[in-house]
């Protein structure tokens, strides 16, 4: 570096760079979570309705037959 003042520019600005990333990989890793999240509600959701669904028809059977 030729003098103090562009050391420090250099400087700002790495940091600044390593505060951009950091923060995009941090809502990276967000993100990961919140899918994982909805992923594990959705299966949860979907665990409950074909026991549900399942016995629909056999009550509209039973019902039909009586």
């Amino acid at each position: 570096m030729e003098s103090f003042g562009d050391s420090v520019k250099l400087m700002l600005f790495v940091y600044a760079l390593a505060a951009v990333v950091s923060f995009t990989v941090a809502w990276v890793i967000k993100l990961i979570f919140a899918g994982i999240q909805r992923q594990k509600a959705r299966a949860e959701a979907g665990a409950n309705v074909p026991a549900e669904a399942a016995d629909e028809p056999a009550k509209a059977a039973s019902e039909t037959a009586a």
